[in-house]
């Protein structure tokens, strides 16, 4: 009774006030209540409290569009008997282990999804046409799933899924379904029915069973067939379908052909349909242009082979709601979204809808594999100690390879190693199972280093050899098993217990981190362990017969794969992946990327063994997810619609509108603007005639600004150096005219900041300026106007070290703590409540985001930010200059536009991730 109290009540107490003090408060009270039935132990019930809330999943952001939408669900809800969600309700609590605020969440994000598909129940014709998107593995299919059971509660008849292009990811979805949807094993039986409890599984052995039936007309083993359809009796208007098909151009027009067969005796178009199309950015946009001079609308225009079968599917229907799910919605968002062709109907734009699925706490994700500065706070979350560099793989398997390429032997040391981590990986995940008394789980790897098939195969085998050969000589006293137990034993020392004793020491990771294992402890499984893997070495493509099942035994497996991998596949416990196929499309790297999820107990003996050039690929785009996460919120606080979120990535330049620019194959006109953005020097010119321009620039700005106004008293000057204020905007564009800068600084081009600054003038804005240099902690010092400054000290983040007259390039040049100087201390905590009002998670803000900062500083202020960079070098003369520019957000913004080359894009996409990234890596506190 007083875990239940204490549960209602936290459930309905905000994330940030969920502290350790709240929840004994909480159990106290509780405590008292229920004291009438008898005693309750208080720390017992904060134990259990703490670990029942301990996973946080925050609330979807939805923008919507009210057009055309009935109202229905608020009415309706407290009369539908809701059978099927309520028993995947009580799966998800008493089977899968889920915590109570996850399943309410899940609960509130598909009523959201429910209420936009509108009312089964509607009469006339209607449609709804969403988007659900969230990170790579962090719950949509749970989500769909959720969507699916209270759909067919509220009366939706006939629902399909579209289920990638390949049979694995179609056949996994299938399997899902069978479990958290129907109850019951498709492999054995496609109705309940056909035998009290034959064959089922899941949700079916609740002993809780719906009195409206589903009837599947795929299975876990078959795809839809026309034939065995039309065997199969089945009436839409009192049962219910569900069909989950790959997205083939064949099968998807005979499922048509059988819908429209199906009309002969039933009236289809007045059928409710929902269609959920997974991986929707993937096969189901119509990437084909136009006809020359027209539109996606003209009759002319011939779709691309599944974009046209989806819509003609959709066609047939008088009702319907279709939902797209992906991770990466970058393509979605850019379909035309007033096309409407007169034999296909509208194209599959998110008219009604677009919902951004958060993840919960406990989701491992590129921003905290890869790193991340939280915009929340001014500290840099550092990349997990996981990620190891592969340097030797160029003759094993060169970059660029052919198809027929053969690699040589033997395999690379990477690879090895990456082996023998799964070995050791797999060995502390059984003995922490065996000692919590628990059911073995699966255990995977992922070697991804090839699309070609014949490629991947020759890898199977040599990798299955060195296997064998480790698990046949693994118990000899020989020099061959001598020398396989030191691998492994100096493996472990020097990495995998450093690593478990760094995250068993952070305080962010949850339940991520299993208990500490030795090695003699690893030593007894690793025999067995052997055993399993070099059995199950197998080649995941669309030639192999390779299959992965894990819904047997326990399985200890390394796939080896190339496209097949790269969407939807779940690898269930993967522990070690092996990735060196590099894709410049940022939407495919996210997929490729298997490793992210949910690692509970086991992220200590996690490893990616990837290239530098791929790791810094993925700190690239996890600032394009968050720019698209931002964009997406700002749409909904504006109250806008799902067309406007186009709109808007087009008007602000960031790393998203890159993205979209690339995936749409769009022209390279790039149209921007500078509101509430912060430009900055990351890469700085070393060479004598550039570092002699931009020194006396920089003398040149201070004098002239050396008679300006020093800060008032109640502002903030967090510089410790130089500034003054109420500068005009001359002497900033003077020395911003004469700045020698790379060209590979493509947002803080002095040419594209000169043109935004007088454009803004013209409008009265930007017309009073802070001028700040910045003091840091290097050693050496120079004397500005008088005073005494310490230079910065910024780490080189080039592949190679700096030498004098080369570029220097940074990661970050800017402080989150330097935009706010020249702000009043109104100003600034007015900043740090709304960065803190808009933080996810209850993380404790210090500090106000650059963001919330930018949001605060008049439209008629600019600050002029200058850095003398200490390079290392340890000398006097060698000195670097760089600069950015915090600009206030405005509505009344100069839209620039400029063409763009490729190579333009790809130093843009470089040179933006910074806005995000946070703290420089030197001179912080």
């Amino acid at each position: 009774m007083a875990l239940g109290i204490s549960e209602n009540a936290l459930l309905n107490t905000p994330r940030t006030e969920r502290t350790a003090d709240k929840l004994r408060q909480v159990a106290t009270f509780s405590a008292e209540v229920a004291s009438a039935v008898g005693l309750v132990n208080v720390d017992e019930l904060v134990i259990r409290l703490e670990e029942r809330f301990d996973v946080w999943v925050p609330r979807p952001v939805a923008v919507l569009n009210s057009d055309q939408h009935e109202p229905w669900y608020a009415a309706r809800r407290d009369k539908v008997a809701f059978d099927y969600w309520e028993r995947y309700r009580k799966w998800l609590t008493t089977r899968a282990g889920w915590k109570p605020q996850p399943v309410e969440a899940l609960h509130e994000a598909t009523d959201l999804v429910l209420d936009r598909l509108e009312d089964p129940g509607r009469p006339g014709s209607w449609s709804a046409y969403g988007l659900v998107y969230g990170q790579v593995q962090s719950g949509k299919t749970a989500n769909y799933t959720g969507v699916i059971c209270k759909a067919v509660d509220a009366g939706y008849h006939l629902v399909i899924v579209l289920a990638g292009r390949n049979e694995s990811l179609r056949n996994q979805t299938q399997a899902r379904l069978d479990l958290e949807f129907l109850g019951f094993n498709t492999r054995v039986t496609r109705h309940r029915a056909d035998g009290a409890g034959l064959g089922d599984i899941g949700v079916g052995l609740l002993g809780l069973h719906p009195p409206v039936q589903v009837f599947p007309l795929t299975t876990t083993e078959s795809d839809f067939k026309r034939n065995v359809a039309l065997t199969t009796a089945v009436d839409l208007r009192k049962n219910r379908v569900l069909i989950v098909v790959k997205k083939y151009k064949s099968i998807l027009e005979n499922l048509a052909a059988w819908l429209e067969n199906f009309t002969k005796d039933q009236a289809l178009a007045e059928l409710p349909l929902l269609l959920v199309d997974d991986e929707a950015d993937d096969a189901s946009i119509d990437t084909r242009k136009a006809p020359s001079n027209k539109t996606h609308s003209d009759p002319e225009h011939d779709p691309t082979a599944i974009n046209k079968a989806i819509r003609q599917l959709l066609k047939m229907f008088d009702r319907k709601a279709y939902v797209a799910y992906t991770a990466t919605p970058f393509g979605n968002i850019f379909i035309p979204h007033t096309t409407d062709h007169p034999e296909l109907g509208p194209d599959l734009f998110p008219n009604n809808f677009v919902l951004a699925l958060k993840p919960p706490s406990n989701y491992c994700g590129p921003e905290r594999v890869f790193g991340f500065e939280d915009p929340a706070s001014d500290e840099v979350r550092q990349p997990l100690p996981i990620i190891k560099q592969i340097e030797d793989h160029s003759i094993w398997m060169p970059d660029g390879h052919k198809n027929g390429h053969r690699p040589v032997t033997p395999i690379p040391a990477s690879l090895v190693e990456a082996l023998d981590a799964f070995v050791l990986a797999t060995a502390v995940r059984k003995v922490r199972t065996a000692r919590a008394g628990g059911r073995a789980g699966h255990n995977s790897m992922l070697i991804h280093v090839t699309r070609f098939t014949e490629t991947q195969s020759a890898v199977v085998s040599q990798v299955r050899q060195h296997l064998a050969t480790m698990r046949d000589t693994w118990g000899e006293r020989g020099s061959l098993g001598s020398s396989v137990r030191k691998r492994l034993s100096s493996l472990w020392r020097r990495d995998f217990v450093p690593v478990h004793r760094e995250l068993a020491a952070r305080d962010d990771l949850g339940d991520a981190v299993g208990d500490p294992v030795v090695m003699s402890e690893a030593l007894g499984v690793i025999p067995e362990v052997l055993a399993e893997a070099a059995e199950n070495v197998k080649a995941i493509n669309g030639t192999a017969q390779d299959v992965l099942d894990y819904r047997s035994a326990p399985l200890t497996v390394v796939a080896v794969g190339g496209d097949k991998l790269s969407r939807g596949l779940t690898l269930e416990g993967l522990t070690v992946s092996y990735y060196l196929r590099a894709s410049r499309a940022y939407d495919t790297l996210l997929q490729m990327g298997r490793w992210f999820g949910f690692r509970s107990g086991y992220l200590d003996v996690t490893r990616l063994y990837t290239t530098k050039e791929l790791t810094d690929y993925y700190v690239h785009i996890t600032r394009a997810n968050r720019e698209l996460m931002d964009v997406v919120t700002t749409v909904a606080e504006n109250n806008a619609t799902p067309s406007d979120v186009g709109l808007k990535i087009e008007d602000g330049i960031g790393q998203l509108q890159v993205t979209a620019a690339v995936k749409r194959r769009a022209a390279t006109t790039l149209t921007f603007t500078f509101s509430g953005e912060r430009p900055e020097t990351l890469v700085m010119l070393t060479d004598t005639a550039s570092s002699k321009t931009n020194r006396e620039l920089l003398d040149n700005l201070v004098e002239a600004v050396s008679g300006c106004d020093q800060l008032p008293d109640g502002t903030v000057n967090s510089a410790n150096g130089y500034v003054r204020t109420n500068v005009s905007p001359e002497p900033v564009k003077a020395f911003l005219a004469g700045f020698r800068a790379s060209p590979r600084n493509v947002q803080a081009a002095p040419r594209f900041l000169i043109e935004y600054i007088d454009a803004q003038q013209a409008k009265g804005e930007l017309v009073n300026w802070t001028v700040a240099l910045v003091a840091g902690k290097a050693p050496t010092t120079d004397v500005i106007d008088g005073s005494t400054v310490r230079r910065v000290t910024r780490r080189n983040t080039s592949s190679t070290p700096y030498v004098s007259g080369q570029d220097y390039e940074v990661g970050v040049l800017v402080n989150p703590a330097d935009e706010a100087i020249g702000l009043t201390t109104d100003q600034f905590e007015r900043a740090l409540l709304r960065t803190r009002a808009e933080a996810d998670g209850g993380r404790t803000v210090k500090r106000p985001s650059g963001r919330a900062l930018r949001r605060e500083r008049s439209p008629q202020d600019g600050l002029l930010v200058l850095y003398r960079v200490d390079p290392g070098s340890g000398r006097q003369e060698e000195l670097v200059i760089g600069f950015a520019i915090s600009f206030p957000q405005t509505d009344n913004a100069k839209k620039l536009r400029y063409k763009a080359n490729s190579v333009f894009i790809e130093n843009l996409a470089k040179s933006l991730r910074a806005q995000e990234l946070g703290l420089p890596e030197d001179d912080t506190e």
